[in-house]
């Protein structure tokens, strides 16, 4: 079972590839669910339960068993929404996503996968399990996007072969940029007449250096930041599009937090083209020929 406390270990200590705004929300989560006492729980679900199939025929089934599965078919997952590394009742999970692309890359009847993102990010720490999955990959995967952000733009450039976007209307693609995000108690404590005490060891110098930087001097402990943390990774995100996108046309922000239309980001070969979901089956079904799987 999961619970909110691995959800609110990411929001308290992580860092985000996400936009701003949708970042905020999650202060709005806070506030409002876990702080007044609900930890909602969603029950655990066999891999294959989590995801749809469709045949040779590219027909909806809806097989009760593994077996019932039928050669040649197309898995089809969904990454919807903000994503944390750890599955709760409230966000999705890259552990729960990459559970099921595992299960569609083991089944021998399963030729290929579709994963459908829309979201605008998540935890930089939900990118790694992509990753990951990406070294053990033995059939393609055609990515299909409405909204393609930040770490949802990271994800399929992780793990797809060949990306897509499902319409020229509302689809965008981008906001590849990293940033840190925590809110400031002491005035409120300060207020209260609550005095916080630290006491760091004599051996611990380094310890919470960048937070002990910036209650010093605030722009001096965000520099520290920037450097340390946030600069690396941004330029890890950076290097992962221009590998996944080698004929990338590298237009002013495009590689620094700006977000393009479907029409532009086909014109900036960030995607392979716009189309739908059945274009996005054939599309993977004519790779699993060509793999031979």
């Amino acid at each position: 079972m999961y619970t909110n406390s691995q959800l609110l270990h990411e929001i308290v200590t992580g860092q985000w590839l996400m936009d701003f705004s949708d970042l905020v929300q999650l202060r709005h989560f806070f506030d409002n669910v876990v702080a007044k006492g609900e930890d909602r729980k969603k029950e655990e679900k066999p891999e294959h339960l989590m995801m749809s199939f469709f045949n040779e025929e590219l027909e909806r089934i809806n097989p009760r068993e593994i077996s019932e599965i039928p050669k040649g078919s197309i898995a089809f997952i969904k990454a919807i929404g903000p994503m944390m590394k750890y599955g709760g009742y409230w966000f999705l999970g890259a552990d729960e996503v990459v559970a099921q692309l595992d299960f569609a890359n083991n089944q021998q009847n399963i030729a290929a996968t579709v994963l459908y993102t829309d979201g605008p990010g998540g935890s930089v720490a939900a990118i790694n399990p992509f990753i990951e999955f990406s070294k053990r990959k033995r059939k393609p995967i055609v990515s299909i996007a409405d909204q393609s952000l930040s770490l949802h733009k990271w994800i399929p450039s992780a793990v797809a072969d060949y990306q897509m976007a499902d319409n020229n209307i509302t689809a965008r693609f981008g906001s590849i940029g990293v940033l840190s995000s925590w809110m400031d108690f002491s005035k409120y404590y300060e207020d209260l007449k609550i005095i916080l005490e630290e006491v760091y060891s004599d051996h611990s110098q380094h310890k919470n250096e960048i937070w002990r930087a910036y209650k010093d001097d605030p722009e001096k402990g965000r520099q520290m930041l920037r450097d340390m943390q946030l600069n690396p990774m941004a330029k890890k995100f950076q290097e992962a599009i221009r590998a996944a996108h080698p004929k990338l046309i590298e237009e002013e922000g495009l590689l620094t937090g700006r977000t393009f239309s479907a029409e532009d980001a086909v014109r900036l070969r960030m995607i392979d083209k716009i189309g739908n979901l059945k274009e996005a089956m054939q599309i993977a079904q004519g790779l699993a020929e060509m793999s031979n799987y």
